[in-house]
């Protein structure tokens, strides 16, 4: 991290630490609650600290009670660029000027802008796709728009070679493994579900078999970023196993089968009798 984004994920991190002994005193409905926004005010600090100036629903708990500390957080872009948005140019160039394709993935909002802004300010065609929320139901035209941008994206000479989206507009909606080799996580949230649709938009067959998928992940150090991390490695390996195992196959011969029959039917009269 730079100087400011890691004095305030520190201080942030310090007064979490603090609170968290007093929690025991709460019920645990409460203590949960206030697990989930702390954890989410350490994700957001690592994605972009303008993002800690955002309310979160349910969740009013002050840990940034230093009035400097503050400060930093209303004037930041003013006092320095984000260290992953600078790995990111850097990053991002070097595939450029290997004729690469990049897909670059966020969860937040203004992060997703946040990137677009600064790295069309650096001379390069870049177009941005995300939605609010991961369940909403979008117009005609806006899915047409998206479709537009995809095209566009996909198609070698077109000159856009840069798509930055959000895994819970675009995670499964998407195809890019035909043109698009690299794709950058500059954050990641707890959804596996939306994590590994995003991971296949440039790994799926008619494609990767003979070009191979690159993903970069872009993380602080000793932050919730390794956290993250490892809990979706988890998430997966625990999913892949439910997918591996083999479940026996059961038949019923007829006598059984009949026997089933008529005990249903006889459930239903009983039922409806009482009904």
């Amino acid at each position: 991290m730079n100087k400011y984004e890691n004095l305030i994920y520190r201080a942030i991190e310090n007064k979490i630490i603090d609170y968290a002994k007093q929690d025991y005193l709460m019920n645990i409905e409460l203590v949960q609650r206030l697990r989930r926004g702390r954890v989410m005010r350490l994700r957001q600090c690592a994605s972009y600290v303008k993002l800690l100036l955002t309310a979160l629903d349910g969740y009013e708990e002050d840990l940034i009670a230093n009035k400097s500390i503050a400060s930093f957080i209303y004037d930041y872009d003013n006092l320095e660029i984000p260290a992953k948005l600078q790995f990111l140019e850097h990053l991002v160039k070097e595939l450029r000027h290997e004729k690469q394709k990049i897909v670059i993935w966020a969860n937040f909002i203004a992060t997703l802008k946040l990137i677009a802004k600064h790295l069309s300010k650096q001379g390069l065609n870049c177009k941005l796709i995300y939605g609010a929320t991961p369940i909403e139901q979008t117009s005609i035209d806006e899915e047409e728009n998206r479709e537009s941008i995809r095209a566009e994206f996909v198609d070698p000479n077109s000159g856009l070679d840069i798509l930055i989206a959000n895994p819970a507009a675009c995670g499964e909606s998407i195809s890019l493994h035909k043109t698009c080799f690299h794709a950058v996580y500059y954050d990641l949230s707890y959804n596996c579900a939306q994590y590994l649709q995003s991971l296949d938009r440039i790994h799926r067959v008619g494609g990767s078999e003979i070009n191979q998928a690159n993903y970069h992940f872009i993380q602080y150090k000793n932050t919730i970023d390794q956290d993250i991390e490892s809990n979706l490695r988890d998430k997966t390996r625990k999913m892949q196993e439910i997918i591996d195992e083999d479940y026996g196959v059961y038949s019923l011969n007829m006598s059984e089968r009949t026997t089933i029959i008529k005990h249903l039917r006889g459930f239903l009269r009983r039922t409806n009798a009482n009904i």
